[in-house]
């Protein structure tokens, strides 16, 4: 009875060890997909903008804060990140703009943030208008579009890209899709809710562009 009951405990110990071993394995085979997967978005990041200078980082913290949407990414002065630089996603959209930078991290302003300011260009004519930060738009995940002009037309659905005026953001970068539109009483376009084009709260990792060709 002792000489099976130690077999059994023996073999027990055995299958525990071999188990450890294939969830390594698992997990090492997970984490070589993952970054393949990511060299291949790098990749195709680089081939569609030759002007783009990227330096691709990990999001380490999302500093809660109801007066502000920033998050802490793992690259910062040692790999030539500066403030200013734009930030972006994979399918290249805005994710926001570097604020400060020390070593070995840096802090973006997020594009939904209430201090954020990005030139955009609405629907077909590609009218100029702005990004402007709202409080009370943040804590919905959402921003707004206003500095209108006359001829501006927004409808639900347009989607805006940055106008690339002012040299801090590349032009076109997908920035968000128009949700509402709020018109005075006279009919005229006050402003309009703008849900971003990024999926924030599930990045994990974002691209800053150091560089780029402006466009005058």
């Amino acid at each position: 009875y002792m000489f099976k009951y130690d077999s059994l405990a023996a073999e027990n110990e055995e299958l525990k060890v071999q188990l450890a071993e294939a969830e390594i394995e698992l997990r090492e085979a997970e984490n070589a997909k993952n970054e393949n997967e990511r060299l291949r978005e790098l990749l195709n990041l680089r081939e569609k903008h030759k002007d783009f200078v990227f330096e691709s980082a990990n999001i380490i913290d999302r500093p809660a804060s109801n007066w502000s949407e920033t998050y802490t990414i793992s690259k910062g002065e040692e790999s030539g990140i500066v403030v200013g630089n734009c930030v972006i996603d994979s399918s290249y959209n805005l994710v926001g703009q570097v604020i400060e930078v020390g070593s070995g991290w840096a802090t973006v302003r997020s594009v939904i943030d209430a201090d954020m300011r990005v030139g955009a260009l609405v629907g077909e004519g590609g009218n100029a208008a702005m990004i402007v930060g709202d409080f009370a738009l943040m804590q919905s995940g959402e921003t707004k579009l206003t500095y209108l002009t006359q001829e501006t037309q927004v409808l639900e659905g347009d989607v805006l890209i940055t106008s690339g005026k002012g040299g801090a953001f590349p032009r076109g970068l997908s920035i968000g899709t128009v949700s509402s539109v709020k018109t005075e009483a006279g009919g005229q376009v006050e402003y309009a809710t703008v849900t971003p084009s990024s999926e924030l709260g599930a990045l994990s990792e974002v691209f800053v562009i150091k560089a780029f060709d402006v466009v005058e």
